[in-house]
């Protein structure tokens, strides 16, 4: 249902959206939906939100997600205590933070430091990976809280884009 849903949004280049089962167990097995953005295109997360809503996702399934794993471009600044991350094409902002309760058991902390001790050495674009906070719990749970406007993204790695990368 979910690769449906994620499938059937316009940014998204369809040919790309796998769905992997883990087969751990015989029921309600473990998979990741993997997808990527069409050629020149940005994928909305308040637009995924939406279309999962749409899917009987947000009704009585025993289905969940984990994590929200995602790639964002774009500028690094330090305003206050907070780090942001302006998305590029767009006026989105994330949050950059170090730990998040949306993420795998396995995932490992620190990238955050790393990443503020590139912005001071005067790194501003980068391309950060990370996960999403608020994408975990069963569906129709997360479905039921709107998607955050500046959404706090848990840094696991990234990597400095020079402009011509653009």
């Amino acid at each position: 249902m979910a690769r449906g849903a994620i499938a059937r949004l316009y940014d998204v280049d369809d040919d790309t959206v796998v769905f992997k089962r883990f087969n751990v167990k015989n029921k309600y097995d473990h998979a990741t939906v993997t997808f990527r953005a069409k050629k020149d295109k940005l994928i909305d997360l308040q637009k995924m939100h939406e279309s999962l809503w749409a899917t009987r996702l947000s009704g009585g399934t025993r289905s969940g997600v984990i994590c929200l794993e995602v790639n964002v471009v774009g500028e690094v600044a330090r305003t206050g205590d907070e780090t942001i991350l302006h998305r590029d094409g767009t006026d989105q902002q994330f949050v950059l933070v170090g730990n998040v309760q949306a993420k795998p058991d396995d995932a490992a902390a620190g990238a955050l430091k790393a990443l503020l001790q590139a912005v001071a050495r005067g790194e501003k674009r980068l391309s950060v990976t990370g996960y999403v906070d608020g994408w975990v719990g069963r569906w129709p749970v997360v479905l039921s809280r709107p998607a955050a406007r500046r959404p706090r993204l848990m840094v696991t790695s990234f990597l400095a884009v020079q402009e011509e990368d653009k």
